[in-house]
């Protein structure tokens, strides 16, 4: 049985906003339409505003909507030991941060999660590494330009969502019925299946599945543990949001009561960018009434567990993994490549001195990033005559963009001993020097001649060469793989609704 309702507040948690942002977002936009007139188009206009700068975009065109869930703490959350300390010194922190890609013509959707410990470069911070998490800390405006210098990605909208009204959605669409296949529980969150089978989780029991980080289940007669934190937690996350917003379309739209309850719920903690409009907001909920959840694409960033130089506990984003899910919010090819996405490690075997921090300043300047620089002996290449590339297992592309930026042209060659994501440029005696921006595509193999360079170029910082025009329909991005324990569809024979 699910556990029963408490008199005591649960505990807030990032995984509840994260339901809550997505499930409002979408709800309150399909019932907001159906609610235009009178009263419904009064409650949108007194959501609460924010300014921040954001990339503008044409109208019509698919857009990034960066949604964040915030809570003022003093004391942090009992869940995330480290809460504690973090939230008396930050006092505002967002657990939770995704990025939903809305083609408002063709009706496609998809979902971006990015987990709360992705340690990556704070905007503003001289390239200072921190959780992400950290960012918004220091400000919305932190956040946004972390987002688009990290990853790549332009944020042309913002909303911010507290937890308070995730109950009172759950509880306006009677509850979200969910079949689990065992026995789970969380005794940090409250969880408490005790039988597999069809649960209706109302707003306490909601909250208490999508804050379980913590998570047990029953297997052979007795509890595990599933062990894979914050991003077994997301992939639980991203079922239930599928869950809810089934629900609250199949509850809300032919129900004057509960279409009145939805957009109270949607409304009462929510704060939008001064730029999305409410004919905005009711032109949306007009193209997405009837969405079908089973079209939302859900994706999460690739990453895996690291230590921070300090000891703590984060996640380093899988570059080369990430970016074909990253070019879908880009509205770029999968398998293009920015070079802000690409850390090239840049070794000397030029024999000529200082050649090796000369070219990585030359790089950076063209946007990529740098691992490190050095001597080409470190890897068995003192000397070399011709400047050579070589790249890990699935960087060729990565590779071929480098290569694109080189004056003298080389072929670049897989190296199977380099870790996942390693891109090396040996600088031949032959180097010359570093194209501002990037030949085409499929110029960069040519059989390096004498007299077949092109002219060097200013280092200044080079614009990318593939176009950022969004293509008509969002492209379909490799699925993301679902980590831990996740409750799923009901067997054959047998409904949960």
């Amino acid at each position: 049985m699910v556990a029963p309702a408490r008199s005591s507040r649960p505990t807030r948690s990032g995984a509840q906003r994260l339901v809550l942002a997505v499930g409002v977002f979408l709800s309150t936009c399909m019932f907001a339409a159906a609610a235009a007139a009178g009263w419904g188009y009064w409650k949108l206009s007194n959501i609460d505003r924010v300014n921040v700068d954001l990339a503008a975009v044409a109208s019509g065109e698919p857009e990034n909507y960066l949604i964040v869930g915030s809570d003022s703490r003093e004391k942090g959350d009992p869940v995330d030991p480290s809460a504690e300390a973090q939230g008396t010194l930050l006092g505002q922190r967002s657990d939770t941060i995704m990025v939903l890609r809305i083609d408002p013509r063709t009706k496609d959707a998809a979902m971006l999660s990015l987990p709360r410990d992705l340690w990556v470069p704070i905007a503003g911070k001289g390239g200072k590494r921190q959780r992400i998490n950290v960012a918004y800390s220091l400000g919305k405006q932190t956040l946004v330009d972390t987002i688009q210098q990290t990853f790549g990605i332009r944020v042309n909208h913002y909303l911010e969502v507290d937890f308070h009204g995730f109950q009172g959605l759950v509880d306006a669409i009677g509850g979200v019925p969910m079949w689990f296949d065992r026995a789970y529980r969380d005794r940090n969150s409250g969880l408490q299946i005790d039988h597999p089978g069809c649960v209706k989780l109302n707003g306490y029991s909601a909250l208490a599945f999508a804050r379980a980080r913590h998570l047990e289940f029953m297997s052979s007669g007795g509890w595990r543990f599933d062990g894979t934190g914050d991003l077994g937690r997301i992939s639980r996350q991203q079922a239930f949001i599928r869950r809810i917003i089934n629900r609250a379309v199949s509850r809300g739209l032919d129900n004057p009561l509960k279409l009145k309850d939805l957009v109270e719920a949607g409304t009462r903690n929510i704060s939008i960018d001064k730029g999305l409009s409410i004919s905005d907001l009711l032109g949306l909920g007009q193209r997405f009434r009837e969405f079908d959840s089973s079209t939302l694409k859900t994706l999460t960033v690739p990453a895996t567990p690291f230590r921070s130089p300090s000891g703590a506990a984060v996640l380093q984003l899988d570059e080369t993994g990430a970016q074909p899910l990253l070019n879908v919010f880009r509205g770029l090819p999968l398998d293009a490549m920015q070079e802000s996405s690409l850390d090239v490690t840049v070794l000397n075997s030029s024999g000529r001195i200082g050649e090796a921090a000369n070219v990585a300043g030359a790089l950076q300047q063209a946007g990529f990033g740098i691992a490190r620089w050095g001597n080409g002996s470190d890897l068995g290449h003192s000397s070399e005559d011709h400047t050579q590339i070589q790249y890990a297992a699935n960087s060729q592309a990565a590779a071929d963009l480098l290569a694109r930026h080189l004056a003298v042209r080389t072929q670049p060659v897989e190296n199977p001993a380099f870790p996942p994501g390693e891109v090396v440029l040996f600088v031949g005696k032959d180097f010359t020097n570093v194209l501002a921006s990037a030949r085409a595509a499929g110029s960069s193999a040519d059989t390096t001649q004498p007299g077949n360079r092109d002219r060097p170029t200013s280092t200044s910082r080079a614009t990318t060469t593939t176009s950022t025009t969004a293509p008509r329909r969002l492209v379909t991005p490799p699925t993301s793989a679902v980590i831990g324990q996740v409750p799923g569809d009901p067997p054959p024979g047998q409904s949960c609704s």
